[in-house]
């Protein structure tokens, strides 16, 4: 004679399986959506890399903050200003650099800000003088507003724009895009093909 499960195994059975499916629903979601968002950052990167090229300056000085909005706002328009908190991937609070007060929406949902510096610093690893920061948020104020998830930055030179990282070894980038990192070079490290 065949046996038939009990109600209780059935039961465990459902539960077990409700469980699994608890697990891998919101990993699957999360990786989609970072996926949405690496894919976005890939498109916008290549119109801010060409933006210092674009200034036409009839003069012998450098590249200057209007010079630089002037050309930004023909590639992406700015919208009000927003503002709300970001944080590093290893969840600690940016240092002063990357820290944006003013965040401006765009025409696409994103949010991007920029930092000038008073006082440009040298690149240590090309020598170049970095004139300012410029964030990107592809989902805007949305969340999880943190680097390397959803924001990716950009150091402004003179000449162009570069993802933080790109000038430094791919060990330190695929570290800084880890969970112990800043995720600051995320912006290198998915350009270059790395995953999440």
């Amino acid at each position: 004679m065949k046996k038939a499960f009990t109600l209780v195994e059935v039961v465990i059975l459902l539960v077990i399986f409700v469980m699994v499916a608890m697990l891998v629903i919101p990993l699957s979601i999360d990786d989609t959506v970072q996926a949405r968002n690496i894919s976005k950052w890939k498109q916008v990167h290549n119109d801010f890399k060409n933006i210092p090229t674009s200034v036409k300056t009839f003069s012998d000085k450098p590249m200057g903050l209007q010079d630089f909005v002037t050309a930004l706002v023909k590639v992406h328009p700015l919208n009000n200003v927003t503002s709300y908190k970001i944080k590093y991937l290893n969840g600690d609070t940016p240092t002063e650099d990357y820290i944006f007060t003013e965040k401006y929406n765009t025409d696409s949902g994103a949010s991007l800000a920029f930092k000038w510096l008073n006082v440009p610093k040298t690149d240590i690893v090309t020598n170049k003088q970095i004139l300012g920061f410029l964030m990107y948020d592809v989902n805007g104020k949305q969340g999880p507003n943190v680097w390397g998830k959803d924001i990716f930055g950009m150091n402004i030179y003179a000449d162009t724009i570069e993802p933080f990282g790109l000038n430094v070894s791919s060990e330190e980038v695929e570290f800084d895009c880890s969970r112990q990192g800043t995720g600051l070079y995320c912006s290198t490290y998915y350009l270059n093909g790395g995953s999440f």
